[in-house]
């Protein structure tokens, strides 16, 4: 009987495969790296075929050993969002897909917010604008690489793009289409005026049908059946971007549920039944089949700043679990520096220790860094809960790298003043994807039953009162600290 769900989970670094059971359990799962392209004049790019290699090889390394093919009920791909890979109809690459940590759009940002084009986009798509976004990524392409655009037939997300390869077909979902800046967000459609606005008119007709998050995009072709060992004719799910599905995965319906995912990115969303009345975040997605909407507020300061300093800066002379073990003997209550999140930015920020004495050691110094990315997500979070208003959430759902810490989910419980629970697993926007999955085709009824049918807590971090006022303290010499700093590293400030 076919009663497993097949998911692809395409990251910054790796993609992986992984599969899950009815009930959400993990059966087995494979990663393959993929080479990200950094480019010397900052552009990030990735080679399209070698990534669809990468995901075939992950997959057919299961199909081939402990899963048997005709076990997959379905499959589904999730994966970063924003960023643009363009292809021909039959879903080659024309040129190399560019990542959404790629702001060549920038440009076309600046000029948009100088002459007031900006505000006009936004109140159609709902989505502040930003340079990896895929609307712009398009107006940059569509100005500097025309003749690439013309052997263009699609232009794709991620994970749409890996799709298109398993299906033959081309297809999106809400949050994807929503989330890059491409839909008249109150209509939840395309909008030929957006294009026109954004002076690509020509693109409208080359982004791809929308299918919902629980939705059949297509079926695994008899060619993608060859590559990757999976049976001809499987159904593939639409299913959603990686910080939706993260949502979903870890469990979080309702807006009584605030998810931070601390990863490379500080991702902090919630779902919300209100339209936006003032600027909008950077992600305001059309969210669990049209449900709700998710918002997001988010920036690279999270527990990649963790990876910066254990690989780069102290030499891997210590591994995860002993800067753990330091930071929990390190005393809270103790004086030690601060620790600004930004080795990755965003620009004109730059990551720095403020405020070191002698008194400062190996342990003050990794507790810094756990509170100064706690610190920034909780930032984060304070902007987003301001559009949803009074409302507030309850509780925090972590996933990302640091949710493996337990010393870290206590700071986050400590530092955000609420319970911090740890979902059961490690691959939370996989699982997402497996819910689609699941609803796709008939198991769990819908979403919302998804997450509670397979979903389980690990673990909950309570805030310690006691450290209620020192935590307060430190988060507002954060915010002063910051303030000063940013301007430190701009070099259009005032001297």
């Amino acid at each position: 009987m076919a009663d497993l769900f097949l998911t692809v989970d395409a990251g910054g670094t790796a993609v992986k495969a992984a599969v899950f059971d009815m009930t959400g359990r993990l059966v087995a799962q494979r990663s393959i790296e993929v080479i990200t392209i950094h480019r010397q004049n900052g552009w990030v790019e990735r080679e399209s075929e070698a990534f669809w290699r990468g995901t075939a090889t992950a997959i057919r390394q299961l199909t081939s050993g402990e899963i048997t093919a005709d076990s997959i009920a379905a499959v589904a791909c999730t994966g970063f969002g924003n960023g643009v890979f363009l292809v021909d109809a039959e879903g080659r690459a024309t040129r190399d897909g560019i990542v959404s940590v790629d702001h060549r759009g920038q440009c076309i940002v600046d000029q948009f917010e100088r002459d007031s084009t900006a505000e006009k986009i936004e109140a159609i798509t709902g989505q502040k604008i930003w340079g990896g976004q895929t609307l712009m990524q398009l107006v940059w392409l569509a100005r500097n690489e025309p003749e690439v655009v013309q052997q263009t037939r699609w232009a794709l997300a991620c994970k749409d793009f890996l799709r298109m390869r398993l299906t033959g077909v081309a297809t999106t979902d809400p949050t994807d289409a929503s989330g890059g800046g491409m839909l008249d967000l109150a209509h939840g459609s395309y909008s030929s005026s957006l294009f026109e606005l954004a002076g690509i008119p020509e693109l409208a007709g080359r982004v791809p049908e929308i299918v919902e998050n629980s939705g059949i995009a297509g079926e695994v072709s008899r060619k993608a059946a060859e590559e990757t060992g999976l049976i001809a004719g499987t159904p593939v799910v639409a299913a959603m971007m990686d910080v939706g599905a993260c949502v979903l995965g870890a469990g979080s319906v309702g807006p009584d549920t605030l998810t931070m995912i601390a990863g490379t990115w500080s991702i902090n969303a919630i779902e919300s039944q209100a339209p936006t009345t003032k600027r909008p975040p950077i992600l305001n997605l059309i969210h669990r089949d049209r449900a709700c909407r998710l918002l997001a507020d988010g920036s690279p300061t999270s527990a990649g700043n963790l990876h910066w300093y254990l690989s780069r800066a102290i030499g891997a002379s210590i591994d995860v679990q002993e800067a753990n073990a330091l930071v929990e003997r390190s005393a809270v209550a103790s004086r030690r520096c601060h620790f600004m999140p930004f080795v990755s930015g965003p620009a004109p920020r730059r990551g720095a220790f403020i405020g070191m004495t002698n008194n400062d050691d190996q342990g003050s110094m990794l507790r810094a860094i756990y509170e100064g990315v706690a610190f920034q997500h909780r930032r984060h979070a304070e902007n987003v809960l301001g559009y949803v208003a009074p409302n507030s959430p309850q509780k925090i759902r972590l996933a990302g790298g640091a949710s493996k810490s337990a010393v870290w989910a206590q700071v986050f419980a400590d530092v955000c003043g609420l319970p911090v629970e740890v979902p059961e697993g490690e691959e939370i926007g996989a699982l997402g994807a497996a819910m689609c999955a699941a609803v796709a085709t008939g198991r769990i009824p819908d979403l919302t039953s998804a997450a509670q049918a397979m979903c389980r807590i690990e673990r909950t971090a309570e805030p310690r009162p006691q450290l209620r006022d020192l935590y307060e303290e430190r988060y507002g010499e954060f915010l002063r600290l910051d303030r000063r700093l940013e301007g430190l590293f701009d070099p259009l400030a005032e001297n």
